[in-house]
C-alpha cells in the first residue's frame, strides 16, 4: 500500500480526527442556534391568577394561549452573535483539516521509519552473510593450518554483532508496524524506498526559497488559518457584550382564552404590541462579561502571533536542513562508493594473500558504516520534508 493511501486510511478511522467532527457538528448547531434570533419566536402559556386588583378583589382567572414574538431591531446583536458562530464553526473546520494532517504525519512517521530500518536491515544482513562466508572458510584453514584461532574469533565475532544489529532493527521495523496497525487497523506491507522520497520531493514544488515557504505557512496551514478564525469570533463576541446595554426591540402578539370565575366563562383576548428592553442594573455582571469577552481576544490574539512565530521557525530550519541534507547525501553517496571501491580492492589483495584478515574486516565495516550513513541521510531528508509538507500542508493525502 502507497504512503498516501495509507494516511487516508488512518484519517477515515483516527478516533482524534471523530473527535475534532464532533466539535464542528456542535459548532454548526451553534449557528443554527444564533440565526434564530432573527426567527419568530412561538411559545403557549398558561397562567392562574387570583384578582386581577391586588389583594382588593377574589377574582379567579386562569388563562391559556400562544405568545408569538419577533425580534425587529437589537442594535447587531444577532448578527454579531451569528458572526461568532460562524468564524468558531470555520475556526473548527480549520481544526478538524490540522488533526487531519496530524494523524496523516504521525503514520508517515511510522511507515519512515520502518522503511528505514527494513532498509538498514538489508544493508547489515550483507555483512552477516559475507561474514558468515568468511567464518566457514576461515574454519577450514584453521582445521588445514592455514589461520588462526584469532582469526576465526575475530571473524565469528563480527558475524555475531551483525546478527545482534539487524535484531534490534527487527524490533524497530515491529515498533513501527505495531503503531501503523493500531492506527490503520492493517498489517502493512512498505513499499520501495523511491515512490516514497519521490511523492514527498514532488510535494515541495515551487519552494524555491525561505520567503515563498513562509508565504505557504501563513497562508495555507490549517492551524494558523483556525486560530485567525479563532480571533475574529472572539472579537464578535465582544462587541457583542459591548453592546449588551443596548434596547432589544420586539414584535409581540398574544392570542389567549380567559376563564374568569365571576362569569363562569371562556373569553378570547388578543394582544399585539411592542417590547423594550433594557438592562438597567445587573450588579456589574455586563462589565465583567465584557472585560472577560476582551481578555479572551487578547490572549486569542497572542497565542496567533505565538503560533505564527513558531511555525515560521521551524518551517525556516527544516527548509534550510533539508538543504544541507541534500548536500551531505551527494558527499555522503561518493564517500560509500569509494569505500567500496576500497574494500573490493583489499577484498582482492587478500584473495592472493597480499592482505591481512584484520585489513579486510576494517575494510569491510567502513564500506558498510558508509552504506549505512547513505540510508540514515535519506531518511533524515525524507522526514525533513515530511515535516515542510506538514506545515505548508501539502501532505499528499
Amino acid at each position: 500500500m502507497s504512503l498516501s493511501e495509507l494516511m487516508r486510511v488512518g484519517i477515515g478511522q483516527s478516533p482524534e480526527v471523530a473527535v475534532a467532527q464532533s466539535r464542528l457538528d456542535q459548532a454548526e448547531a451553534d449557528i443554527d442556534e444564533a440565526r434564530s434570533l432573527r426567527r419568530p419566536q412561538v411559545t403557549s402559556f398558561g397562567r392562574t391568577g387570583v384578582g386581577d386588583t391586588g389583594l382588593t378583589s377574589s377574582q379567579i382567572e386562569n388563562q391559556v394561549g400562544v405568545r408569538v414574538s419577533q425580534r425587529v431591531y437589537d442594535f447587531g446583536d444577532a448578527r454579531l452573535a451569528i458572526n461568532a458562530a460562524e468564524f468558531n464553526s470555520e475556526s473548527l473546520a480549520y481544526s478538524l483539516a490540522s488533526q487531519e494532517a496530524q494523524t496523516a504525519f504521525t503514520i508517515a512517521f511510522a511507515y519512515l521509519a520502518g522503511l528505514e530500518a527494513e532498509e538498514m536491515i538489508g544493508v547489515i544482513s550483507e555483512r552477516r552473510d559475507y561474514f558468515a562466508r568468511q567464518e566457514a572458510a576461515v574454519t577450514e584453514l584453521l582445521a588445514r593450518g592455514g589461520a588462526t584461532r584469532a582469526e576465526r574469533a575475530q571473524v565469528s565475532a563480527q558475524r555475531a554483532e551483525a546478527e545482534a544489529d539487524v535484531l534490534e532493527l527487527q524490533s524497530q521495523q515491529q515498533q513501527a508496524e505495531s503503531r501503523l496497525r493500531a492506527y490503520t487497523g492493517l498489517l502493512v506491507n512498505t513499499c520501495a524506498v523511491g515512490p516514497v522520497t519521490g511523492e514527498l520531493e514532488g510535494g515541495l514544488a515551487g519552494l524555491s526559497s525561505v520567503d515563498l515557504l513562509w508565504d505557504a505557512v501563513f497562508s495555507r496551514n490549517p492551524e494558523i488559518a483556525a486560530a485567525q478564525r479563532a480571533v475574529r469570533s472572539l472579537d464578535a463576541q465582544r462587541e457583542r457584550e459591548r453592546r449588551e446595554r443596548l434596547p432589544v426591540i420586539d414584535v409581540v402578539g398574544i392570542s389567549s382564552y380567559t376563564y374568569d370565575d365571576q362569569r363562569e366563562d371562556w373569553e378570547a383576548r388578543d394582544r399585539v404590541g411592542i417590547d423594550v428592553s433594557v438592562p438597567l442594573y445587573t450588579g456589574n455582571a455586563i462589565g465583567a462579561r465584557r472585560d472577560r469577552a476582551q481578555a479572551r481576544l487578547q490572549q486569542s490574539e497572542n497565542e496567533l502571533r505565538q503560533l505564527q512565530r513558531d511555525l515560521g521557525e521551524r518551517a525556516e530550519v527544516s527548509y534550510r536542513r533539508v538543504l544541507a541534507l541534500e548536500a551531505q547525501l551527494s558527499r555522503r553517496q561518493d564517500v560509500a562508493q569509494n569505500q567500496r571501491e576500497y574494500f573490493e580492492a583489499i577484498e582482492g589483495e587478500f584473495e592472493f594473500g597480499l592482505g591481512t584478515l584484520p585489513d579486510l574486516v576494517e575494510a569491510r565495516l567502513a564500506y558498510e558504516t558508509a552504506a549505512l550513513d547513505v540510508v540514515r541521510l535519506q531518511f533524515e531528508l525524507a522526514r525533513e520534508r515530511l515535516e515542510l509538507l506538514l506545515l505548508a500542508d501539502r501532505l499528499p493525502l
